[in-house]
């Protein structure tokens, strides 16, 4: 992930982290924010009973929102950011955290649903590229779907530092390369995008 800024993606978090301790503001979101994207991922399916595996899962927030909305699910988190991982694995010991990239490192497991949010949201090098790369390697690990969001570029602004990708180009990827099962909600709040690829 080195042509993808990893070094300056983890700084950001890190001193966020350092900055607010907590809270979804670690995570660059708002409480409101942060609740309707993970309430719109967890619409790809009834996950009670489910493996659920979640990329650049921060502090681990989408944990207890899973809990309360689901029976049994069995959540795997991972992440870049070391200090998060930590903190995620003291709070929710119940869970599982794994500080690694999946571009880089070995990463074996067997889950129902991939869920990612809010991690193609920064401004890096290849922004579109290394979402494509990404979901490529996270759908290999979901025997049923994988679920992820990101800022759409029909936009009326642009902000700095955030990145936007192209609907259709996405959803072109996705039928061409993963699967001709796929579901995409364009603006469901805001300026959002999520995407439902299943097997």
């Amino acid at each position: 992930m080195k042509c993808f800024n990893k070094e300056q993606i983890v700084r950001n978090y890190r001193q966020l982290f350092l900055k607010h301790g907590t809270g979804p503001i670690v995570g660059q979101w708002s409480e409101e924010g942060q609740k309707f994207r993970f309430s719109k991922l967890c619409q790809i399916d009834n996950l009670t009973r489910k493996r659920v595996l979640e990329i650049g899962c921060g502090l681990g927030d989408l944990y207890p929102f899973l809990q309360g909305l689901f029976d049994e699910v069995t959540y795997v988190g991972i992440d870049i950011v070391p200090e998060l991982i930590e903190y995620a694995a003291h709070v929710y010991p119940d869970a599982k955290f794994y500080c690694l990239d999946l571009l880089e490192d070995e990463f074996i497991g067997d889950f129902d649903y991939v869920l990612i949010s809010g991690v193609f949201n920064n401004e890096i090098d290849n922004a579109t590229e290394y979402l494509y790369q990404l979901i490529s390697s996270a759908f290999k690990l979901c025997r049923k779907g994988m679920g992820f969001n990101f800022t759409s570029t029909y936009v009326s602004r642009y902000d700095q530092g955030m990145a936007y990708h192209d609907p259709m180009a996405v959803f072109k990827f996705c039928l061409e390369n993963l699967s001709s099962k796929i579901t995409l909600s364009h603006h469901y709040e805001r300026c959002d995008v999520a995407i439902f690829v299943y097997r």
